[in-house]
């Protein structure tokens, strides 16, 4: 989706500075809508991706309130004989400046060439900026995962209850261990009933809320579960007899507006492919993406205390993809509103330079407790989000 330049006066940049503010903005604006990920970002605690707004790179700390769980009391009792436990939530993140810049060639090379400098770094830096945050985001939500459901050829999904580790789980995947709705069904029980890959009892992770307008203005809304898969697991999906009879009573008409690369919906679910990731494009993490590129895309300060996990930490015999299922406050988005815009002059005013950075810290939802001595169900474990193993074949 290209930049709308008809409202800002690119002609007047030198003297009008508010012309690199509003560029900056529909660079946000367009990033975002072009991104899988818009219909979950939001302020609320009940939003996929949840955004805290910071304007510097000091250290912050999201917070998060659980409900109450307290009896309460009854009748003519006072409250002090049965005061609830009052519980915050955080964690802490270390956001950072990345920014990119491009120079043009002289004046005399871009008529000739009939290059708009400014509109052509424009459209550029906004798909780096949107490329550099997505893969941020799926960095971070495949890093270290607590809780996992690894598909099975046989009975859809494969018995972990013995492995001691998520490690241990995946790497038992061969060739035929593809993507399938009673995996799916299986990652949905677990989120609801708050079990763990290890038969151990956790927590319920809450589902999301996800919504869109639509040019007339009509609102597309979903409170549940979604899911993010490959595009491998799309076409294993379509391959499922299971799926197929599904599809047919599937509301896609009123959820193809809400999510991009909306598939379809098991149980009220939505399954959404946003891709496989590559050199030319951004999407789900599988075995051939190399350490460097996921290290080159992750703030390891942001995960202290947890492993540092690669594709390849999670691949054994098999090549492998890895998909998630998603709840409200999966992940934690730091930043600014919007990032900030540069242009300006080089080489004796022959060439023009373009710029944009922003302030940046990207999560999963990990959090601890403040109360000292107390170590809570959610202490440093993925609060809302399972992952999803499969082979990776066609």
């Amino acid at each position: 989706m290209p930049l709308d330049f008809n409202r800002i006066n690119i002609a007047g940049w030198e003297s009008d500075p508010n012309v690199a503010v509003s560029i900056a903005k529909e660079i946000e604006r367009v990033s975002w809508e072009e991104s899988p990920f818009e219909p979950f970002v939001g302020r609320g605690e009940d939003r996929g991706i949840k955004v805290f707004e910071v304007g510097d790179t000091a250290p912050c700390r999201p917070r998060l309130r659980p409900k109450l769980n307290g009896a309460g009391v009854e009748g003519n009792a006072d409250f002090e004989t049965n005061l609830d436990n009052f519980e915050i939530l955080t964690q802490t993140m270390f956001p950072k400046v990345v920014g990119n810049a491009i120079k043009s060639e002289i004046v005399f090379y871009q008529k000739m060439k009939n290059i708009d400098f400014i509109k052509e770094s424009g459209e550029g830096l906004k798909t780096w900026a949107r490329e550099k945050r997505d893969k941020n985001i799926v960095c971070a939500l495949s890093n270290d995962f607590t809780n996992i459901v690894v598909c099975d050829s046989v009975n859809g999904y494969k018995d972990t209850t013995s492995e001691k580790s998520v490690q241990d789980a995946t790497k038992k995947i061969v060739k035929g261990d593809v993507l399938n709705v009673r995996a799916i069904r299986r990652t949905i029980f677990m989120a609801r009933t708050g079990l763990r890959y290890n038969g151990e009892r956790a927590f319920p992770i809450k589902p999301i809320r996800a919504e869109t307008k639509s040019e007339k203005g009509f609102l597309a809304r979903v409170y549940n579960y979604a899911f993010l898969v490959d595009s491998y697991g799309a076409s294993q999906l379509r391959q499922d007899p299971e799926w197929i009879e599904l599809q047919k009573m599937d509301k896609r008409g009123e959820l193809n507006n809400l999510f991009t690369g909306y598939l379809g919906i098991v149980d009220g679910c939505p399954i959404v492919d946003v891709g496989s990731w590559s050199d030319v494009q951004v999407g789900l993490l599988n075995s051939d993406v190399s350490d460097s590129s996921f290290m080159q895309n992750i703030n390891r300060q942001n995960h202290t205390g947890q492993n540092i996990t690669p594709p390849s930490f999670y691949t054994g015999d098999q090549a492998l993809c890895l998909g998630a299922l998603v709840g409200a406050s999966a992940l934690i988005l730091a930043g600014n509103p919007e990032p900030k815009f540069y242009m300006g002059k080089d080489d004796l005013d022959r060439k023009t330079i373009c710029g944009i950075d922003r302030v940046l810290s990207i999560a999963k939802g990990r959090f601890v407790t403040d109360e000292e001595g107390s170590l809570s169900i959610y202490n440093n474990t993925d609060y809302a989000v399972i992952g999803l193993a499969y082979s990776k074949e066609s």
